[in-house]
């Protein structure tokens, strides 16, 4: 026994290092992965495994496995897991997962030092913030918060007050970013982001790297939007949010059921858009569990029908418990799916784990004529989310508008240099 706590302090010490140098995994490594590894972790994260499974399992598939919840995000809540389900894997698989949750435990730690002083800069100006996604959920819905990886701080502000948050975020040492929301996709929940000088924080990998602050996103909405789909559940969300303690300062969040909306919604967003979202899933399951007992699914139907949102709320709850077997009752997701197309409901039940992962994994672009194919893919993706023949077309519109588009701006860029 204390020959294997040596190999296993060794393991994790030479993998720790690794992990540094290296910046393993990338998400782009697992490209052409065998999807089963990823259902299994999906299953074992909603269920404890069953002892057929753990024998069948070799040390390659342990090691596969321990690869692709690190690239996933989920390697913190696989450690936890087979803690909690006291299943031993081979040593250098435990090794790595703890080394990542470490790592994250780290990364969270620094991010709740720097929320703490952002949210009591806010409170001295006397400006409300409700603090939004991995920020609020790591502290507050999670075991341990290093189970929730993070990379940016995102927090809602009201609209008004959004000249005084860029002040504030400057007078503490951020420097500003800003964008116009007519260019590229068109998303328009932020248009700046703050980052101080010499972040270290950039990765290849969002869910790696523990060095450096976070970038801070001040949202004036939680609009959803993407090449002309657009879904905003913002209204009322001030008048129902929740005041809280965060990290020994006041704080907002959103109420449980704008809660709900707001994690599905991004979700299923992440998805149309091809961005990783695993973590976002088990995200709604874990509000689901903790706030079981003030969930009130007639105002969830009744805020998702009022933002007509109605699609949207469907696939993320029912990916949230098709995959993770989130405790949701069958009767909203019943009166939900009647309000969506047929073809959408079996496009959304048709998307398992593998083919989720699938749909949100992109070769790296490289070449103006793969951007311009992957415009298009992204806007047949949106159009599909549309619920009428006019918003299909405000969708495909905004291929007209090309000149508005970062592919137009890298185009001008690269014939600027040629000349």
């Amino acid at each position: 026994m204390q020959g294997f706590a040596v190999e296993y302090h060794l393991v994790l010490r030479i993998f720790s290092l690794s992990l540094i140098v290296l910046n393993f995994p990338t998400l782009t490594t697992l490209a052409h992965s065998d999807t089963a590894s990823i259902q299994q972790i999906i299953n074992f994260l909603a269920a404890s495994p069953s002892p057929a499974w753990l024998e069948a399992m070799s040390k390659d598939d342990w090691e596969e496995l321990a690869v692709t919840a690190i690239a996933l995000g989920l390697a913190p809540l696989m450690h936890w897991q087979l803690i909690q389900a006291q299943v031993a894997p081979p040593p250098l698989t435990m090794a790595k997962l703890a080394v990542t949750r470490q790592a994250h435990a780290k990364r969270n730690e620094a991010i709740g030092r720097q929320l703490a002083e952002l949210l009591a800069a806010f409170a001295q100006e006397k400006i409300d913030v409700l603090v939004l996604k991995g920020a609020l959920l790591a502290a507050t819905i999670y075991p341990d918060p290093a189970l929730r990886p993070m990379n940016d701080i995102d927090l809602l502000f009201r609209v008004e007050d959004l000249p005084r948050v860029g002040t504030v975020l400057e007078s503490i040492g951020y420097a500003g970013k800003h964008k116009s929301g007519e260019q590229g996709p068109g998303i328009t929940k932020h248009l700046s982001t703050y980052r101080r000088a010499g972040n270290l924080g950039n990765t290849p990998n969002p869910y790696l790297s523990a060095g450096g602050d976070r970038m801070v996103e001040p949202h004036g909405s939680l609009e959803e939007s993407w090449f002309g789909l657009k879904v905003d559940i913002t209204p009322g969300v001030w008048a129902r949010a929740v005041p809280i303690w965060l990290h020994g300062q006041p704080a907002c969040r959103l109420s449980t059921s704008d809660m709900l909306l707001h994690l599905a919604v991004h979700a299923v967003f992440h998805v149309i858009m091809g961005a990783s979202v695993f973590v976002q899933l088990y995200d709604i399951r874990r509000v689901v569990e903790t706030y079981s007992a003030e969930l009130n699914w007639i105002e969830v139907l009744t805020l998702t029908h009022q933002a007509h949102a109605q699609p949207f709320i469907y696939a993320g709850l029912y990916w949230a418990r098709a995959l993770y077997q989130a405790a949701i009752p069958d009767a909203p997701l019943i009166a939900l799916e009647r309000d969506c197309s047929p073809g959408l409901v079996a496009y959304v039940k048709a998307l398992d784990a593998p083919g989720i992962f699938k749909r949100t994994q992109h070769p790296p672009l490289t070449t103006l004529a793969q951007r311009l194919r992957r415009g298009l893919v992204d806007r047949q993706e949106a159009a599909r989310w549309a619920a009428s023949l006019s918003q299909k077309w405000q969708i495909w519109q905004t291929a007209l508008a090309f000149y508005r588009t970062d592919t137009a701006s890298l185009l001008k860029k690269e014939l600027k240099t040629r000349g």
